[in-house]
């Protein structure tokens, strides 16, 4: 009797998977005190920031001090003002700004101002790292002890941030802001300086 031709068997190759070449990550620069020299890169995200979230700030695109590149230069090299930023391969990706209040009465305080972070950046951990330097930079001059700064009721990631850094609400301004027939409340919040902060 003929043998019945058995199937032939298939072996299976285990065809490892090439590496793929590694991606560089973007290369990003420690949290630093802006220059005048930075202006130009400032009111590039001054004029984001305030088309990205027109409900967070009070300035007008187009009456905006802010965006005023020779102003922003002469303030930065003035003292008791100072814009922190972080940069990313050139790029200013996230500021935060602070000064000292002008009239004699309120020498003792600091307005922390115009907090942002570009889009594609958060999570990072950077508006933290800016915030921090404002305080940091705030608790440096001289006879300054509370730090304050206002944040819309919208913004309920930056008002986590602020608690978790020490700031406490004193009050809510109902409708402070009133953007395309829509109106925004703000919270307004404050720091003693003689609290330690951690930027971790």
């Amino acid at each position: 009797m003929a043998e019945r031709a058995q199937p032939a068997r298939r072996t299976t190759r285990r065809v490892r998977a090439r590496p793929s070449p590694a991606v560089p990550s973007p290369v990003m620069d420690p949290v630093r005190a802006l220059t005048p020299a930075d202006s130009r890169a400032y009111v590039a995200l001054r004029r984001e920031m305030l088309a990205d979230a027109p409900w967070a700030f009070g300035a007008d695109p187009d009456r905006d001090r802010g965006s005023d590149g020779p102003g922003i230069a002469r303030s930065l090299a003035g003292p008791e003002y100072a814009i922190l930023g972080a940069f990313e391969e050139g790029r200013l990706i996230a500021a935060a700004g602070v000064f000292r209040e002008e009239n004699v009465k309120r020498r003792h305080v600091a307005i922390v101002w115009g907090v942002y972070v570009t889009p594609g950046c958060r999570g990072r951990g950077l508006g933290r790292a800016v915030v921090a330097g404002a305080i940091d930079a705030a608790r440096a001059w001289d006879g300054v002890e509370v730090a304050q700064l206002s944040v819309s009721e919208r913004a309920t990631a930056a008002h986590r941030l602020y608690e978790s850094l020490g700031f406490a609400t004193w009050g809510v301004e109902p409708r402070c802001l009133r953007v395309g027939g829509q109106a925004f409340d703000e919270r307004h919040m404050w720091l003693s300086l003689d609290r330690p902060v951690d930027c971790r």
